[in-house]
């Protein structure tokens, strides 16, 4: 609600700002400072109407609508702004008459409210303050609106500035994890790569020495992975890796680890588990592998693996313990492959025989 969107009566019975203030031939001192103020102030009486206005009140009207400069003298302020409250779409003015009532009511000695007040060549923002105050045992109130417009166009450009930044942020959050999960997924399977899951297995074989707790780990390798992709070419030997994939993050448990380790080859290390226990669950993967059927154009294709599994002993490191599981995965390849070896130990554990057709 701005001081322009008050229509005033223009009546002469009431006297204007100067005429109430002026004793002598020269200005009185508090219409000099009232006057001076960028504000644009108005005092109404006990009624609501308005008894005086400031310069910067006059030039506001003036500059908008070229009216006198006592238009707004014996106005009904309160009034004015009901009037004003059924063409505007916003509540402005309808608040600024509560507000000014409650005033002059004495339900109330302060009201402030921030408003927009654009005009068809600029965008512009007010703020209304009204105090009430006693005089001779007469209640008034100063209505003060200040163009606030510098502030609420800094404001708004600070708002959008860091709107920007946080989408920013964000797209920059979103490409970091992205970057991070590529830089720890192998990008065929969509398991942990080699690297990434060295990282997490020297944590957990830390982590296992120093509370004496079991660990063990596994290499699978599919058996003769090579006639995959000579007899159905590398697009089905990928979609072989993928369903391998599939069946490691089906099988194993939550709380183990698993990754590509290189080419046709995977790695699982099994938290809290010794050996036998490692042997029964591996055993059982490999016959799960053994059983799935990878669709392709003219029949489907079974596969199997060999598998080394090694315990974590006191005297192992990482390196040791997957030399160990490597050395055994070599010992199920010599002895037919499609078995799970125990390292250190020499005969296969149930062991099985290979499906005859495709012969991988």
């Amino acid at each position: 609600m701005s001081p322009l969107a008050l229509p005033g009566s223009g009546s002469s019975a009431m006297p204007s700002w100067r005429a109430f203030a002026l004793k002598t031939k020269g200005k009185n001192f508090a219409v000099e400072v009232l006057d001076a103020l960028s504000a644009h102030i108005a005092v109404l009486d006990a009624s609501g109407c308005i008894i005086a206005v400031n310069e910067a009140w006059r030039a506001f009207a003036r500059s908008n609508d070229g009216v006198s400069a006592d238009f707004f003298i014996g106005t009904d302020y309160v009034q004015a702004c009901c009037s004003a409250s059924h063409r505007e779409e916003d509540d402005t003015a309808k608040r600024t008459a509560a507000g000014i009532r409650a005033l002059l009511e004495g339900a109330d000695d302060e009201f402030l409210l921030e408003y927009p007040c654009h005009s068809p060549a600029e965008k512009r923002w007010f703020i209304v303050r009204a105090s009430a105050f006693t005089w001779n045992e007469h209640r008034f109130v100063v209505v003060a609106h200040e163009n606030i417009t510098a502030r609420k166009q800094a404001e708004i450009g600070l708002h959008a500035a860091k709107q920007e930044l946080e989408q920013t942020n964000r797209l920059l959050s979103h490409a970091l994890e992205r970057e991070t999960l590529l830089a720890r997924t192998d990008a065929l399977t969509e398991l942990q790569n080699r690297r990434y899951f060295m990282e997490l297995a020297r944590l957990e074989f830390a982590a296992a020495e120093r509370y004496q707790q079991t660990l063990s780990i596994a290499l699978l390798d599919i058996d003769r992975f090579k006639r995959v992709n000579d007899l159905y070419g590398h697009q089905q030997g990928d979609q072989v890796l993928k369903r391998m994939a599939a069946i490691l993050r089906r099988e194993i448990r939550q709380s183990d680890l698993s990754a590509r380790f290189g080419g046709e080859e995977f790695i699982v290390l099994l938290r809290n588990t010794d050996a036998r226990d490692a042997m029964h669950q591996l055993d059982r993967l490999r016959t799960q592998i053994e059983a799935a059927e990878i669709p392709a154009a003219k029949q489907a294709i079974r596969i199997t693996v060999s598998i080394g599994v090694a315990e974590r002993q006191a005297s192992d490191s990482l390196d040791t313990l997957i030399g160990r599981a490597d050395a055994a995965l070599y010992r199920a390849k010599a002895n037919g492959r499609n078995c799970t070896i125990l390292a250190d130990a020499l005969s296969p554990v149930f062991a099985t025989t290979e499906p005859t057709e495709p012969e991988f």
